[in-house]
């Protein structure tokens, strides 16, 4: 599963419903110097050695570290809605300190630092009566002491900084700003074998970006870039990507990519049509691919077959595709059309358009989504039914549904995964043209 920001999953939900219960005019934070070790915190470890209590404190005899990417803690507190407060933490080496209030995130950066420096959030509480105190690692090691909070009076501190209703900083990788270890990544460029680049989960993981193919954008965004004259994934593919590969094993090694007998395994999932012995070799059953995204820019070089096409997600088989999502903007035309295709196992595409039209000669799409337009998508396959949703701001812009039923994937030997990304349609172009999409939310669930 994933969410839009690392952070959100580890001050989310579980974390508010373990709040302490507190007096309605003061918010407090438990265990504020760490010398009841890790009680009335969250600690997330994901490596096993990446967070611990530590003897070197600013006062009393504990602290908490954080020394990887993989570390983190965080506490929810009970505060009064719309009153304004002051988080403060005591902080050697480096670290973030930071507030979650409902879907914002407000927070500060100590930079390295060899003695203790008192760094303090300031935030207001909106309509909530419980927030989310975080930390997080800021490039290397830093011990954590003493936190306290209290109401403001008068003036405030306005330098924090606050990520909005997106929960996405600036200042991280994207595998810091969303959770990554089911996916790994392809990119355009040489992987050493002429064949393209692939970057495993745990490098996404732990901060991997390339610029200008992968990369955090400054509103925070992840920024996918795939050029025409790029290297492809293998030689009986003709087009290029920046794409993420769903990889429900989360960074187990121990189980393959996929089975080399084409059966389903536990890194990929099958439909809830599919014989019974597939859906127990499968890790997932069924399945549904969320994104927010802009397309900043798509290729305006090539023949009329190929120009302005890019595929920003799928389902893909074994070797077939039950569904791409198409996105085309024709030069000339302020507004692009969405569409899918489906794949037929074994077969030909079936055509669907959402948005305007794919035709090589549309004209411009008065439905249509312009480049750097936030909109959202949903791909969701249940059983024989493949249902494709177009939106934006919660408003549903247009959906398809598609009757699976003949479509041939029922089958004990084929298996699912989601690609999310920029995959692009056109190799007739300028080597140097290129698509380009930011992504601002990423979710897959089984």
């Amino acid at each position: 599963m994933s969410r839009p920001a690392m952070i959100l999953m580890y001050c989310c939900t579980a974390f508010i419903a373990a709040a302490l219960t507190h007096p309605a005019l003061a918010a407090a934070i438990n265990n504020p110097g760490f010398e009841d070790g890790w009680s009335g915190w969250m600690e997330i470890d994901k490596d096993g050695k990446s967070v611990a209590i530590s003897g070197d404190s600013h006062e009393g005899e504990a602290s908490a570290k954080i020394t990887s990417q993989a570390g983190s803690f965080a506490q929810a507190i009970t505060v009064k809605p719309r009153t304004d407060y002051v988080l403060s933490a005591w902080v050697t080496g480096a670290g973030i300190v930071g507030v979650k209030i409902g879907k914002q995130l407000v927070f500060e950066r100590q930079g390295k630092t060899r003695s203790w420096k008192e760094v303090q959030v300031a935030f207001n509480s909106g309509d909530h009566q419980q927030v989310a105190v975080f930390t997080q690692y800021n490039g290397r090691k830093g011990l954590f002491d003493d936190f306290s909070i209290i109401e403001a009076k008068g003036e405030q501190n306005d330098a924090s900084i606050s990520l909005g209703d997106g929960g996405l900083s600036p200042d991280f990788p994207p595998g810091r700003n969303f959770e990554l270890n089911d996916w790994y990544l392809n990119t355009p460029e040489d992987g050493g074998d002429g064949r393209a680049k692939r970057i495993p989960e745990r490098e996404l993981v732990n901060g991997y970006q390339n610029k200008p193919y992968f990369y955090t954008a400054e509103d925070g965004g992840m920024v996918f870039r795939t050029t025409i004259g790029g290297k492809k994934t293998s030689k009986n593919t003709r087009y290029t990507r920046t794409e993420l590969r769903e990889m429900l094993r989360r960074g187990d090694t121990s189980i393959r990519t996929k089975s080399e007998a084409g059966e389903p395994n536990k890194n990929n999932w099958v439909f809830s049509t599919a014989p019974g012995r597939a859906q127990k070799l499968a890790g997932g059953i069924d399945g549904t691919l969320k994104a927010t995204l802009a397309v900043n820019h798509v290729t305006t070089t090539g023949s009329a077959r190929d120009i302005g096409q890019v595929i920003i997600g799928q389902i893909h088989a074994g070797h077939d595709e039950p569904a791409r999502l198409h996105y085309r903007k024709l030069p000339g035309n302020e507004r692009g059309s969405i569409y899918v295709a489906h794949e037929i196992s074994g077969g030909d595409d079936e055509w669907y358009e959402i948005l305007g039209s794919r035709s090589d000669t549309a004209k411009d799409p008065l439905d249509g989504i312009a480049l750097n337009e936030k909109f959202s998508y949903e791909i969701a396959a249940k059983g024989h039914e493949l249902k494709v949703t177009i939106s934006k701001e919660g408003v549903i812009l247009g959906s398809i549904t598609i009757d699976m039923t003949n479509s041939g994937y029922d089958v004990e030997n084929d298996y699912m995964y989601f690609k999310a990304g920029v995959y692009t349609q056109n190799d007739s172009g300028d080597p140097s043209d290129y698509d380009q999409a930011t992504f601002y939310f990423l979710e897959n669930k089984h």
